[in-house]
This record gives C-alpha cells, structure tokens and sequence, in this order.
C-alpha cells in the first residue's frame, strides 16, 4: 500500500468510522484481530476495539473528530487529533453528567493490507476525567 492510501484508511477512521458513525466500516478498515495500544494510566482499558467503540459512543453519542496532521512513513501513520463531545451515557460505570468535553492526543497506526492492524493511542484520560466531575 501507498502512504497515501495508508493516510485515506486512518482519515476513514475518524471522519466514517468515529463522525458519522458508519459502524460498518470496522470490518473495510481493521483487522479482525486489531490490536489496542492505551498508556497503563489510562482511565479505560477496553479488551476489544468493538468494545471500546460501544463504550465511547454510549457515553459520547455526539463525539465529533477534527484531524489536525497526518504524517506516514511505510506502514505507520501517525495523526493529531482533537474532539470535542457531550456526555449523555454511562461511562465507566458513572451516570451521564451531560458536560460538554473535549480532548486531543495522537494516535499511531500500523496499516498492513490496507487495514489498521494497531493502534497506539495517547489522549488526556485525567483531563477528561476532570473535566466530567469525576475527579476533583
């Protein structure tokens, strides 16, 4: 696969996939077995990428990605992303506080056969946290 066509999978990934939440892309975008890179701190340690996508969008329906680089190199890409999104679900076990948050971070991809075989994520959980009153 070309950079270019490895940057068209990961812009699908957060403009299909996570805006317009087109669910049905999972299976044109990841491998089945996908794996899941979080930092050990991180407030939600999902066992598969199904889970923590129903997770996010039962706490988040109206989660919306802005892309601010994409940058590839062989097989990897890497985006800065920001968010912005509307707690109306449980997440993490705590009742929807209905606070509007918001978010950045970078995220690592690794394309093999034109579909994201890992992700390494990295997004501010304690400021989200903060942010949703869980934490003072």
């Amino acid at each position: 696969m070309s950079i270019e066509a490895n940057k068209a999978v990961v812009t699908r990934y957060w403009i299909d996939l996570w805006n317009k939440k087109d669910e049905k892309v999972i299976d044109e975008i990841t491998l089945p077995d996908v794996k899941l890179h979080f930092p050990p701190g991180q407030a939600h340690q999902p066992p598969s990428f199904q889970v923590w996508l129903k997770t996010a969008l039962i706490a988040f329906p109206n989660v919306h990605f802005t892309i601010h680089d994409l940058v590839a190199e062989g097989d990897k890409v890497v985006c800065r992303w920001s968010y912005t999104a509307t707690n109306t679900g449980v997440f993490l076990g705590n009742p929807a506080t209905n606070r509007d948050v918001t978010d950045q971070g970078i995220n690592m991809f690794r394309i093999q056969d034109g579909k994201i075989a890992e992700m390494w994520m990295s997004g501010d959980s304690l400021g989200l946290l903060h942010q949703l009153g869980v934490i003072k």
